[in-house]
């Protein structure tokens, strides 16, 4: 039996085709590996099997004090939505989370936090401590017959791209450089903050990318119609 990464970025959109991916591979795969917290996984496992409901997951999301559930929240729930469908239609998939712990996120999105003030108020790029934050938060797991959720490819395993755009700089972050870091910033403070979400925030970034104008177009036209955008 082998074993599945699938590389999606962290959007709405992204997930929505992840959930689809997951599905066409529900036949032959023992479970899913996906990069929430693992302080989660009791909550999340109960959601998949009917135990609670959607807004029962998201006040244990919240009470959990993981810093971004809101938008945790909007991002992953076309994916989950469809884990749990498969489980109702008789796919006993199991679903373990290899994230850090809560503590640990929060104590990493403060850090990081910090460092993108420090380039974005003074000019400041430490990239040993970049390279050191990184490093922190990308362990990606592989098991045998299970299904990994990676934003980013990994070696020894099959590897399922669901999403053919470019990825968001927050996704596609390498320190080989300081302009590396730069546009990570910049992508934060110029499209993240402005938005009303991450989706909104990625196609407004994708239309200034000169060779994805027109694909940016069609895939805005079509994320209103899903309603991940508002009209």
């Amino acid at each position: 039996m082998r074993a599945w990464v699938l590389v999606a970025p962290r959007l709405r959109m992204a997930r929505l085709l992840a959930g689809e991916a997951v599905a066409e591979l529900a036949e032959v795969a023992r479970g899913v590996l996906l990069p929430y917290s693992q302080d989660l996984e009791c909550h999340i496992r109960r959601y998949i099997s009917g135990i609670i409901g959607w807004p029962e997951l998201l006040r244990a999301v919240r009470g959990s004090g993981l810093p971004y559930a809101a938008s945790w929240g909007w991002v992953e729930e076309p994916l989950l939505r469809r884990l749990r469908s498969l489980r109702e239609k008789g796919f006993t998939l199991t679903v373990k989370c290899y994230g850090p712990s809560i503590g640990e996120e929060a104590a990493l999105t403060t850090e990081l936090l910090r460092q993108v003030l420090r380039v974005r108020l003074m000019g400041e790029v430490n990239l040993e401590e970049w390279k050191r934050l990184l490093n922190r938060g990308r362990h990606v797991p592989l098991e045998e017959g299970f299904v990994t959720l990676s934003s980013i490819p990994v070696k020894g395993a099959a590897v399922v791209k669901v999403w053919r755009y470019p990825p968001p700089p927050t996704d596609a972050l390498s320190v080989d450089g300081p302009e590396a870091v730069k546009r990570y910033v910049d992508y934060i403070f110029e499209y993240i903050i402005p938005s009303s979400s991450l989706d909104e925030a990625y196609l407004r970034w994708l239309r200034s990318q000169p060779n994805w104008r027109e694909a940016a177009s069609r895939l805005w036209a079509l994320a209103k119609r899903l309603g991940i955008l508002k009209a």
